[in-house]
């Protein structure tokens, strides 16, 4: 061993030095699915170990992908996977957790009712730091906008709070805790509020200045992948009957599409747009859609192609079906007989979702 090797060995291992790094921590490379097709083509395969933000409106689907990535990454950790859902808002009902499909013994999901600041962060440090049992933990705090500083909490409600005091909180945490949180193979996901410009003189050209509202910079900072969730307009909503011409004809809504945009990738996706499909009415983690995903991806990978009113699929696919027993219909009419095909002939579907996911590991 060189002296400069040498040396460095003796300063990590050092009794006043040790606490103070993590090299003896052997990284964790993992992906955790985020349950859609499209969006770990996105994300490279699924989300990493660390921090990461899931910033958008009401209703746009922060906390439905955050629990399945908290149900895949039980799956993926088995027993030594736990999530520690932090509910700050007290949106979580038992139906989006029966939705999800987490796994909810206590051993693998804990369920932390706190909307102070220092609290939930000191929860979290207690859990990565003094962690006898080598569990991996999923942490989930929705969401950050609703946490409260402790020294506001018990201040009248007519005086005023920290300007940025939650923010300020945030950033310290962070800084210590992210560099443990990835290195000892956790993961982090932080749901807030998009944060929008405000023009300062909306009657100016252009609007004027901008002003950005305060909090979030930390977060932005730290995080892996900021995904925003976008808001669901009325062609984004899947009918039973899409191609009648009026909209009472069409049914009621039988699922919609989720729209995400990346603000911050470390696989240079940012400014991507991804959709994905939501069927209503399932359970156990059912709600992507997967079979209208499949057409999406063989729609992207150029094996199917549509004229008019009927879809063709590839001779490749064809044949490799040929190969192995599998029935597959060359030429079908319209998307709909098409998705209605996946669904019922799951040993096709099964061996799409496999020629996809070849396919996906060898690009």
């Amino acid at each position: 061993m060189s002296e400069t090797l040498d040396q460095i060995e003796k300063f990590l291992n050092h009794k006043d030095n040790a606490k103070y790094h993590y090299n003896n921590y052997e990284e964790d490379n993992y992906k955790i699915s985020s349950g859609s097709l499209n969006l770990d083509l996105a994300l490279g395969g699924g989300l990493p170990s660390g921090a990461h933000r899931f910033t958008g409106i009401n209703e746009g689907g922060k906390t439905s992908c955050a629990l399945t990535v908290a149900k895949n990454f039980q799956k993926h950790f088995k027993e030594k996977g736990m999530v520690v859902y932090i509910r700050s808002e007290g949106r979580l009902s038992p139906e989006l957790l029966i939705r999800t499909g987490i796994d909810t013994n206590p051993e693998r999901f804990f369920k932390f009712d706190c909307n102070i600041f220092e609290k939930v962060f000191q929860l979290i440090r207690t859990l990565v730091e003094e962690n006898s049992d080598g569990k991996k933990y999923l942490f989930i705090i929705d969401s950050v906008d609703a946490l409260c500083r402790i020294g506001d909490f018990d201040k009248p409600f007519d005086e005023s709070e920290q300007v940025a005091g939650g923010a300020l909180v945030t950033s310290v945490f962070l800084k210590k805790m992210v560099l443990p949180i990835t290195k000892m193979g956790h993961m982090m996901i932080l749901t807030s509020q998009v944060r929008v410009e405000v023009a300062s003189n909306p009657y100016a050209a252009r609007g004027g200045p901008k002003a950005k509202q305060a909090g979030g910079n930390a977060v932005k900072h730290y995080a892996n992948f900021i995904l925003e969730f976008q808001e669901r307009y009325s062609n984004d909503i899947v009918f039973p009957n899409p191609s009648a011409s009026k909209l009472e004809d069409k049914g009621s809504p039988i699922g919609h599409y989720c729209k995400i945009i990346f603000r911050k990738s470390v696989n240079e996706k940012t400014g991507a747009i991804v959709r994905y499909p939501i069927r209503y009415g399932q359970t156990n983690g059912n709600s992507i859609w997967v079979e209208r995903e499949i057409i999406d991806m063989m729609k992207l990978w150029g094996y199917i192609e549509q004229k008019g009113a009927w879809i063709s699929i590839d001779e490749e696919i064809t044949e490799a079906c040929k190969k192995e027993e599998i029935d597959c219909p060359e030429k079908i009419q319209g998307e709909a007989k098409l998705v209605e095909f996946l669904e019922e002939n799951k040993k096709f579907r099964d061996f799409i979702l496999q020629y996809i996911n070849s396919n996906f590991q060898n690009a």
